[in-house]
Parts: structure tokens; C-alpha cells; sequence
């Protein structure tokens, strides 16, 4: 009986320290991965090279917008531009040429957040000699209902 019982112990112990290898290497050994699966991020869906979108309404051409670069996120339907080149078309009125280093188009493409060494340049008329404004950060509405 003693002879059972040795044995007895002796797998016992066995499968202990089997199932301790096996828990230390699954929970210690391996680096634990805290990926989540979750539906579109704020990763970027396509890009766009020289992109370039012309606004319209019932009269005509009310502005070109292009950019050396488009990038689209479709977790919100924005973008970001890289060097954007605006150009704003008003009846009656000299166009108006804006550029900057980068944008962020709204998810519905009326309005851009236009950032870094921002230039508007409002070009001659008869009536107005023209000018050039500079700054850091413009916000501009595409839409003219806005």
C-alpha cells in the first residue's frame, strides 16, 4: 500500500510542477497583448496626391481647393490637407487666394481650419487696390449659407 501511495504522490507532484511549467510560461514568459478589436479609428482610410475639388453653386465656380496631400478619416469624415491652396470666387468681388502649411477639412466640407504661416491675398480691382493679411490660424466657411 505504501508502494501505491509513493507513486501516487510522486505523479502528483509531477503533474503539479507540469501544470506550474505551463502556467509560467503562458502568464509570465509571454508578453501580454492588450489589443482591442474595435470599428474605424483615427486611422486614415486613403490618401489623395494632388488633390484638387472645385465648389459650386447655381451661378458657378465659388471656389478650388487643392492640396499637395489629402488624407481622409472616415471615423469622422474629416481631413487633413497638406499645403493648401484656396481660391474664393464672389460676384462682383476680386477673387481671393488663402494658403497655408497645413488644413483640416470639416466632416462636411464646409468649413477648413487653415494653420501655419497662413496668407490671404484679397487680388485688385478697380475699386480696391488689394491686400495681403498673414497670420497663424484662419477658419474659413466654404458654404456661403454659413
Amino acid at each position: 500500500m505504501k508502494q501505491y501511495l509513493d507513486r501516487a504522490i510522486l505523479v502528483a507532484v509531477l503533474c503539479v510542477m507540469a501544470a506550474l511549467g505551463i502556467w509560467m510560461q503562458i502568464s509570465l514568459l509571454e508578453p501580454v497583448t492588450t489589443e482591442t478589436v474595435s470599428g474605424p479609428g483615427r486611422e486614415p482610410d486613403y490618401y489623395i496626391q494632388n488633390f484638387t475639388a472645385t465648389g459650386r453653386d447655381e451661378v458657378g465656380v465659388i471656389y478650388v481647393l487643392k492640396a499637395e496631400r489629402l488624407v481622409h478619416f472616415p471615423d469622422d469624415n474629416t481631413s487633413l490637407l497638406d499645403k493648401p491652396k484656396l481660391i474664393q470666387y464672389e460676384k462682383g468681388q476680386p477673387s481671393r487666394r488663402t494658403t497655408s502649411e497645413s488644413g483640416w477639412m470639416s466632416g462636411d466640407g464646409n468649413e477648413i481650419l487653415l494653420t501655419g504661416d497662413v496668407e490671404v491675398e484679397q487680388f485688385r480691382s478697380n475699386d480696391d487696390p488689394g491686400n495681403i493679411t498673414r497670420t497663424q490660424r484662419l477658419l474659413v466657411h466654404l458654404d456661403r449659407d454659413s
